[in-house]
């Protein structure tokens, strides 16, 4: 986002100004805890995200350096691997989980998620981290 676009310099407002819709931070999720890259993969989420979404907040995402986008080598397919600036989310989205779980009677998580964010999250994002920079350098 461009410096003249925002509202304030206050942080809050910058992380809303990201993050204020639900799209970008399931989308994060799914690129993050569930290993999706590709655009059909996002589309098959239980949330239904349309295209139009879904290609406005990749490229918004792509845009804050959250994401990078990337060729297959297959016409017309790309993948979008999220980089450190998208790693360093994952504790707020850990808290958001544990806190929906315990505020939200009809929360169904990902156990073995949950687990792993439960028992030690520090070693969970240092696997995600190792993960993605695989991926990074396979690319």
């Amino acid at each position: 986002m461009k410096r003249g676009d925002r509202k304030s310099t206050c942080p809050m407002n910058l992380f809303l100004e990201l993050f204020g819709d639900p799209w970008t931070l399931l989308l994060l999720r799914d690129m993050l805890l569930l290993g999706k890259r590709r655009p059909a993969e996002f589309l098959e989420s239980d949330e239904r995200i349309s295209t139009n979404i879904l290609t406005d907040r990749l490229k918004r995402l792509e845009a804050a350096d959250m994401v990078r986008r990337r060729g297959t080598g297959q016409r017309n397919q790309v993948h979008y691997l999220p980089t450190e600036k998208a790693v360093d989310v994952l504790p707020v989205l850990f808290d958001m989980a544990l806190w929906s779980m315990r505020h939200e009677s009809d929360s169904a998580p990902l156990q073995s998620v949950i687990d792993r964010i439960r028992t030690d999250p520090d070693a969970y994002i240092a696997d995600i981290r190792a993960d993605i920079t695989r991926e990074t350098a396979a690319a």
